[in-house]
């Protein structure tokens, strides 16, 4: 980091000279790679959920191992550390430093590590900037949201650095709000679960919303040829065979769906919490992942969670898993020792969602209050860079959500189905949009923004913030 001797997330570098503390900002791989249990012999400064799972997890010693508390002004040789919480995933964190120079002066730099930006973190910093360092930043100063609000308000102090996670540095990603998301999974799998034509009703009507898009989109109208009436009959002579030799359908008293989810080595508990919490159902998940979930000290979700497969309705898997045929593999392994006939799962990843308020994008991205999508699209059109920054900050003060449009039931759109196994791709990410980059960076007072993700030379000269 400028102007310190500290570095972030900077592992795969191996021990570096130079360097007196390694921060890290969460627990992915592609975050703490290259740190291991020997070799390293530096100082790591995270927070304690972080921290749990770099002790307990790579075993690394936990006397090179310093937490910090979370939304509270600290001081790590002699410069002010701010961690807040990142909506990514448990522990993940958004370091603030205060670096006191010569002359009265300061240098205030954001990482923001992997994160989902809300207008939450553009007022906590601006709450933690504006306070003076003589005086301390605390839990209950940056959970008053009517303080920190006033504070983004009032004015917007100087940032002279931004490391910013441009994992979706694309206009064409949009995504709903987290909650909202949520919030239909949830619904969906009650529905599955209390009746049973839901599921086949949601199927059918995805397969004929995919036929419409693909009639409407057809070059030539070729009209359905008739079978001949040769073809009616050998199908009719063959039904009763069919029925011979077909399996009986399974009763609906004893049919059972398990519902599973994928994941990453920490994240996306929220979506199978929520499942669990709607089915009233216990949770299972391989022993090393339970093992790591307790680096969360969370009880209501150790409360969720069971070490019989057979007996939870809902599993979190890892993420590469869940496809046709590693879910069907999945289905015929467990059903061996349970009453399991069938798979619904879930694939929370912001990849499998787009849509841009960007002229060559058909959908509208940013809705804002007192801002139609219209206005910003013309505002673009003209190449007034200025205007569209400061409608885009104005946008992120009015509203929280970056889709504009709600997210129900409704669009859940199944990815693959079988008889017995059927898959969601759901919008659920973890990650900023491209208009919640765009809305945060235009919202904070910044010299330079350093890109912390590269997705391809074409995009970063497009797309530039």
């Amino acid at each position: 980091m400028p102007g310190t001797t500290f570095t972030v997330d900077a592992f795969k570098y191996g021990s570096l000279d130079f360097c007196t503390a390694y921060f890290l900002t969460h627990f992915h791989s592609d975050h703490y790679g290259g740190l291991t249990k020997t070799g390293f012999s530096g100082h790591i400064y995270c927070s304690r959920i972080t921290a749990n799972c770099v002790t307990r997890k790579i075993g690394v010693s936990a006397k090179q191992v310093h937490p910090l508390p979370m939304n509270t002004r600290c001081i790590v040789q002699d410069v002010y550390v701010t961690l807040l919480d990142a909506e990514h995933c448990p522990g993940a964190a958004i370091i603030l430093f205060e670096v006191p120079v010569d002359g009265g002066k300061v240098v205030r730099i954001v990482h923001t590590g992997d994160f989902r930006a809300s207008r939450r973190h553009i007022d906590q910093i601006a709450c933690v900037f504006t306070t003076p360092l003589v005086s301390p930043v605390l839990p209950e100063m940056l959970s008053d949201k009517d303080r920190c609000q006033d504070a983004a308000d009032n004015g917007k102090p100087q940032i002279d650095y931004v490391y910013l996670d441009t994992t979706y540095l694309d206009p064409t990603y949009s995504f709903p709000c987290q909650r909202q998301v949520i919030a239909a999974v949830g619904e969906a799998c009650h529905k599955i679960q209390s009746c049973p034509e839901f599921l086949p009703s949601l199927i059918t009507q995805a397969r004929d919303s995919q036929r419409r898009h693909s009639q409407k989109h057809s070059v030539v109208d070729t009209p359905t040829p008739q079978p001949a009436r040769k073809s009616v009959q050998i199908t009719q002579w063959f039904k009763p065979l069919q029925q011979l030799f077909s399996a009986p359908p399974a009763s609906k008293n004893k049919r059972r769906t398990l519902f599973v989810v994928g994941t990453y080595t920490i994240g996306k508990e929220k979506l199978f919490v929520e499942i669990a919490r709607r089915l009233q159902a216990k949770i299972y998940m391989t022993p090393e992942k339970r093992k790591l979930l307790n680096c969360l000290e969370s009880p209501g979700l150790t409360e969720l969670l069971t070490d019989d497969m057979y007996e939870a309705q809902v599993h979190a898997v890892s993420m590469n898993v869940v496809n046709m045929r590693g879910m069907t593999e999945y289905l015929q392994a467990v059903r061996q020792k349970s009453t399991f006939t069938s798979i619904v799962a879930f694939s929370p990843t912001g990849w499998s969602h787009a849509g841009s308020y960007f002229p060559a994008v058909q959908a509208p991205l940013v809705q804002p209050q007192g801002i139609a999508a219209a206005e910003l699209d013309a505002i673009y059109a003209s190449g007034d860079i200025a205007g569209l920054v400061d409608a885009l900050a104005v946008s992120a003060r009015l509203n929280d959500d970056s889709s504009g449009r709600s997210f129900g039931i409704n669009r859940l759109k199944p990815r693959g189905s079988s008889n017995s196994v059927t898959i969601f791709p759901v919008p659920y990410s973890e990650h900023s949009s491209f208009a919640e980059l765009a809305r945060f960076v235009c919202s904070l007072n910044c010299k330079q923004v350093v890109p912390t993700r590269r997705s391809g030379d074409a995009l970063d000269e497009g797309w530039q913030l």
